[in-house]
């Protein structure tokens, strides 16, 4: 008898220990998703690079926390925070055009007429750098629908 008191209490040991750690990485993982990626939006229009971002410079807009290289790029953001974010809420222009929403990498980048886009891999920016007008039309044309998805 103790020792099927020892074998169950072992395994309920171990199912709350699994538990509690399931729940630890299920607490790290929602938090991933709340980061924002800590690239300096103004450095991609003003210096046209990819410039990390400082946590001390920073500024919560429609939600989402955006870092900034220098004080003076937060300013400015500040001022006109439509004119640096990136298009199509930093999701690559090319897989939308393709019907897929895919994250982008932050350092891979082109500015086109005053706005920012990013890309998912450098493949994705050859193809929007050979012909920008005809990937954003089609990354206009599904964003409304992969939106409802």
């Amino acid at each position: 008898m103790k020792s099927i008191f020892k074998t169950l209490s072992l395994i309920l040991i171990f199912a709350f220990g699994l538990t509690l750690t399931i729940n630890a990485q299920t607490v790290k993982e929602s938090k991933k998703e709340v980061v924002e990626q800590p690239f300096c939006p103004v450095a991609y229009l003003a210096m046209n690079k990819a410039a990390k971002g400082d946590a001390k410079y920073s500024s919560i807009y429609k939600g989402k926390t955006y870092y900034f290289a220098i004080k003076d790029a937060k300013s400015m953001f500040d001022a006109e925070p439509e004119k640096y974010l990136p298009k199509y809420d930093g999701f690559c222009p090319t897989g939308l055009a393709m019907g897929k929403k895919l994250a982008s990498n932050p350092e891979i980048f082109s500015v086109y007429k005053g706005s920012t886009y990013l890309f998912s891999n450098q493949m994705a920016k050859e193809n929007f750098d050979k012909d920008p007008e005809m990937v954003i039309k089609g990354a206009n044309k599904n964003i409304a629908i992969l939106a409802k998805k």
